[in-house]
């Protein structure tokens, strides 16, 4: 099982489209590898590939120095591109939007701003899906090979913001993989699963046979209901019982995203860590926090740590690049549950039955794992 985090530059951030500043990405590597973190998620914006052709080589220099500080590190790096939803919010390029009358169209960081927006049908227009893919393709070709690029996680929010139809997703998933494939067979390729995809799961199991393994996020909004408490441990049961049923339902290795309780939380208290287990014990492929390290004061100002409330105090690490109070005893309590042995059975229907009704047996077989827990 492999822990990581989400590497999110200090001083740089997100909203300039700038790569992470490589140094102080090579400096926190190494403070990351010291403390047991096997990897770094890195997310690349697909905004800042569509820039004039001297910005769009500049940051993938950028790109090849961080993975070289990484490596000097001796940190292995996943990409995720491209990536979508980042910390709470939707990063886009300008073709996958439309304006919006809607007062209560969603924000997403489109051109240098939030806007409320709503998603345009993008699978729907040859020309935007080739342009996609083309973005994608120059990615790849410029990074792959690295020695510290460990694999990629591919198509995050693709298939739910909008949903496409199976022909298009297979289409861009074909191709994607075997852009990535020409030039790097080994690495490992991450399709992103988000909570959508278990209450609609005929797209994801017709598709998740051409990846290796699926990364579960995006699951902060809309469950809320399902909680009896707002804190890590309640979080990171729901991950796991997540994580069991991807499993189930679409026979690959899953990994799951954890972290979003630190916003409230006051710190990571014993209590807490002793029950961050339960992930190890249901076979998840690997955890990965939230991220990695603190928002540097300048950045406070800018999205997404000005829109969430404790969303700058969720990293492992503080501002100066210090492990928080209990970091360590989290990553080997994550890493025990392998030795516990997983949680008795508690699915009771077969896919068959569960496809009748995914949003009624997904909320019943939460009862049944968290009776199965204890």
């Amino acid at each position: 099982m492999w822990i990581s985090a989400t590497y999110i530059c200090p001083v740089r951030g997100l909203a300039g489209l700038e790569p992470p500043e490589p140094v102080v990405l090579g400096r926190t590597a190494r403070i990351a590898r010291s403390l047991g973190l096997d990897r770094l998620v890195i997310p690349v914006l697909e905004e800042s590939l569509l820039r004039a052709d001297r910005h769009k080589v500049r940051f993938l220099d950028g790109l090849i120095q961080g993975l070289d500080q990484a490596e000097d590190a001796g940190m292995r790096v996943l990409l995720m591109a491209s990536a979508q939803r980042i910390l709470g919010v939707d990063w886009v390029a300008p073709y996958l939007v439309r304006g919006s009358l809607d007062p209560g169209a969603a924000p997403v960081f489109v051109d240098g701003a939030m806007r409320n927006l709503r998603p345009f049908t993008w699978w729907a227009d040859p020309s935007i899906v080739r342009k996609r893919v083309e973005c994608f393709r120059e990615l790849v070709a410029a990074l792959s090979g690295h020695p510290a690029l460990a694999g990629w996680i591919i198509m995050d929010r693709a298939l739910e913001w909008p949903r496409p139809d199976i022909q298009t997703a297979d289409l861009i998933l074909k191709s994607h993989c075997a852009e990535i494939r020409a030039r790097d067979e080994a690495g490992e390729i991450c399709l992103s699963l988000g909570f959508s995809g278990l209450l609609e799961p005929r797209m994801m199991q017709l598709l998740a046979g051409q990846v290796d393994g699926l990364y579960l996020r995006g699951v902060e909004n809309g469950l809320d209901g399902w909680k009896r408490r707002h804190d890590l441990t309640e979080e990171v049961s729901l991950a796991a019982y997540l994580c069991s049923m991807a499993h189930w339902l679409f026979e690959k290795e899953v990994s799951v995203e954890i972290g979003w309780a630190m916003m409230t939380m006051m710190g990571l208290r014993e209590e807490t860590l002793a029950t961050v287990s339960i992930l190890g014990q249901q076979e998840a492929s690997g955890a990965a926090w939230l991220s990695l390290i603190d928002p540097g004061r300048r950045l406070l100002f800018q999205p997404p740590w000005n829109l969430r409330p404790g969303l700058e105090k969720t990293g492992l690490l503080d501002q100066g690049g210090g492990p928080k109070e209990g970091v360590e005893t989290l990553i080997e309590e994550i890493r025990s549950g392998i030795q516990k042995g997983r949680v008795a059975d508690f699915i009771d229907i077969d896919q068959t039955e569960y496809k009748t009704d995914p949003e009624t047996h997904l909320r019943r077989l939460w009862d049944h794992f968290r009776e199965a827990t204890g």
